[in-house]
Protein backbone atom coordinates (compact mmCIF):
# COMPACT_ATOMS: atom_id res chain seq x y z
CA UNK A 1 0.00 0.00 0.00
CA UNK A 2 2.82 2.41 0.88
CA UNK A 3 4.50 1.83 -2.52
CA UNK A 4 1.26 2.62 -4.31
CA UNK A 5 0.88 5.85 -2.32
CA UNK A 6 4.50 6.84 -3.13
CA UNK A 7 3.91 6.24 -6.84
CA UNK A 8 0.80 8.45 -6.90
CA UNK A 9 2.52 11.14 -4.84
CA UNK A 10 5.51 11.23 -7.22
CA UNK A 11 3.24 11.13 -10.30
CA UNK A 12 1.07 13.96 -8.94
CA UNK A 13 4.13 16.08 -8.01
CA UNK A 14 5.65 15.64 -11.48
CA UNK A 15 2.27 16.44 -13.09
CA UNK A 16 1.95 19.69 -11.09
CA UNK A 17 5.53 20.65 -11.94
CA UNK A 18 4.85 20.14 -15.67
CA UNK A 19 1.72 22.32 -15.51
CA UNK A 20 3.54 25.16 -13.75
CA UNK A 21 6.45 24.96 -16.24
CA UNK A 22 4.02 25.31 -19.15
CA UNK A 23 2.46 28.43 -17.61
CA UNK A 24 5.85 30.04 -16.93
CA UNK A 25 7.13 29.51 -20.47
CA UNK A 26 3.97 30.68 -22.28
CA UNK A 27 3.92 27.44 -24.24
CA UNK A 28 0.12 27.55 -24.58
CA UNK A 29 0.09 31.27 -25.37
CA UNK A 30 2.28 33.98 -26.89
CA UNK A 31 4.99 35.70 -24.86
CA UNK A 32 4.24 39.41 -25.22
CA UNK A 33 5.31 42.77 -23.89
CA UNK A 34 3.88 46.28 -23.91
CA UNK A 35 6.19 49.29 -23.88
CA UNK A 36 4.82 52.80 -23.32
CA UNK A 37 7.33 55.57 -24.05
CA UNK A 38 6.82 59.21 -23.08
CA UNK A 39 7.78 61.74 -25.74
CA UNK A 40 5.89 64.57 -24.02
CA UNK A 41 7.93 67.78 -24.18
CA UNK A 42 5.41 70.36 -22.91
CA UNK A 43 6.94 70.59 -19.45
CA UNK A 44 3.63 69.70 -17.78
CA UNK A 45 3.73 67.37 -14.84
CA UNK A 46 3.21 63.89 -16.23
CA UNK A 47 0.78 61.53 -14.62
CA UNK A 48 1.37 58.05 -13.39
CA UNK A 49 -0.16 55.59 -15.88
CA UNK A 50 -2.17 52.74 -14.42
CA UNK A 51 -2.68 49.68 -16.59
CA UNK A 52 -4.67 46.61 -15.72
CA UNK A 53 -6.14 43.38 -16.98
CA UNK A 54 -8.32 40.87 -15.22
CA UNK A 55 -5.14 39.32 -13.72
CA UNK A 56 -2.59 42.15 -13.33
CA UNK A 57 -2.31 45.77 -12.29
CA UNK A 58 0.74 47.72 -13.43
CA UNK A 59 1.48 51.17 -12.04
CA UNK A 60 4.51 53.15 -13.09
CA UNK A 61 6.16 56.31 -11.87
CA UNK A 62 5.77 59.71 -13.48
CA UNK A 63 6.67 59.23 -17.12
CA UNK A 64 9.08 62.03 -17.88
CA UNK A 65 10.42 62.66 -21.39
CA UNK A 66 12.09 59.55 -22.86
CA UNK A 67 11.11 57.33 -19.90
CA UNK A 68 9.02 54.20 -20.32
CA UNK A 69 6.75 51.73 -18.61
CA UNK A 70 7.04 48.11 -19.76
CA UNK A 71 5.76 44.70 -18.73
CA UNK A 72 5.74 41.11 -20.02
CA UNK A 73 2.90 38.59 -20.04
CA UNK A 74 1.58 35.43 -21.70
CA UNK A 75 -1.13 36.49 -24.17
CA UNK A 76 -4.14 34.42 -25.15
CA UNK A 77 -7.09 35.33 -27.36
CA UNK A 78 -8.86 36.88 -24.37
CA UNK A 79 -5.93 38.91 -22.96
CA UNK A 80 -6.41 42.65 -22.75
CA UNK A 81 -4.76 45.54 -20.92
CA UNK A 82 -6.42 48.90 -20.45
CA UNK A 83 -4.51 51.99 -19.28
CA UNK A 84 -5.43 55.33 -17.75
CA UNK A 85 -3.18 58.29 -18.45
CA UNK A 86 -3.14 61.77 -16.89
CA UNK A 87 -1.03 64.81 -17.70
CA UNK A 88 -1.30 67.89 -15.56
CA UNK A 89 -4.73 68.51 -14.08
CA UNK A 90 -6.85 68.71 -17.22
CA UNK A 91 -5.60 66.12 -19.71
CA UNK A 92 -6.48 62.43 -19.53
CA UNK A 93 -7.11 59.37 -21.66
CA UNK A 94 -8.25 55.78 -21.06
CA UNK A 95 -7.91 53.05 -23.73
CA UNK A 96 -6.95 49.44 -24.46
CA UNK A 97 -3.20 49.11 -25.10
CA UNK A 98 -3.30 45.37 -25.77
CA UNK A 99 -5.88 42.91 -27.03
CA UNK A 100 -5.78 40.18 -29.68
CA UNK A 101 -6.28 42.63 -32.57
CA UNK A 102 -3.55 44.98 -31.36
CA UNK A 103 -1.24 42.02 -30.71
CA UNK A 104 -1.54 40.99 -34.36
CA UNK A 105 -0.02 44.36 -35.37
CA UNK A 106 2.94 44.19 -32.98
CA UNK A 107 6.51 43.29 -33.80
CA UNK A 108 7.20 39.55 -33.80
CA UNK A 109 10.46 37.78 -33.11
CA UNK A 110 12.12 35.81 -35.88
CA UNK A 111 10.73 32.56 -34.45
CA UNK A 112 7.26 34.19 -34.20
CA UNK A 113 7.08 33.17 -30.53
CA UNK A 114 7.23 36.67 -28.98
CA UNK A 115 5.46 39.98 -29.60
CA UNK A 116 6.45 43.52 -28.61
CA UNK A 117 3.82 46.27 -28.70
CA UNK A 118 4.99 49.89 -28.46
CA UNK A 119 2.96 53.02 -27.68
CA UNK A 120 4.25 56.61 -27.76
CA UNK A 121 2.76 59.36 -25.59
CA UNK A 122 3.12 62.80 -27.15
CA UNK A 123 1.85 66.31 -26.48
CA UNK A 124 -0.89 65.85 -29.10
CA UNK A 125 -1.96 62.28 -28.28
CA UNK A 126 -1.14 58.59 -28.32
CA UNK A 127 0.57 56.73 -31.16
CA UNK A 128 0.77 53.00 -31.80
CA UNK A 129 3.95 51.79 -33.50
CA UNK A 130 2.87 49.33 -36.18
CA UNK A 131 6.11 47.45 -36.71
CA UNK A 132 4.62 45.23 -39.41
CA UNK A 133 4.36 48.30 -41.61
CA UNK A 134 7.95 49.47 -41.24
CA UNK A 135 7.62 51.01 -37.76
CA UNK A 136 4.78 53.24 -38.88
CA UNK A 137 3.57 55.51 -36.03
CA UNK A 138 -0.23 55.73 -36.17
CA UNK A 139 -2.06 58.28 -34.05
CA UNK A 140 -4.87 56.41 -32.27
CA UNK A 141 -6.11 58.79 -29.57
CA UNK A 142 -6.13 62.47 -28.68
CA UNK A 143 -5.94 63.70 -25.12
CA UNK A 144 -9.33 64.32 -23.50
CA UNK A 145 -9.75 67.59 -21.58
CA UNK A 146 -11.66 68.20 -18.38
CA UNK A 147 -12.27 71.68 -16.97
Amino acid sequence: METRFSFFFIFFTVFLYDISSVADSCSLSTASSVIIVSEVTSGMRHGVPTCESTHDKITGKDLEYNKSLAWNFCATLSTFYQCKFFMGVHKFQNFVVYDHNIGDQCEESLKRDRRRCTWLIRDDGFYFVNRKKGRQEIKKYDWNYQP
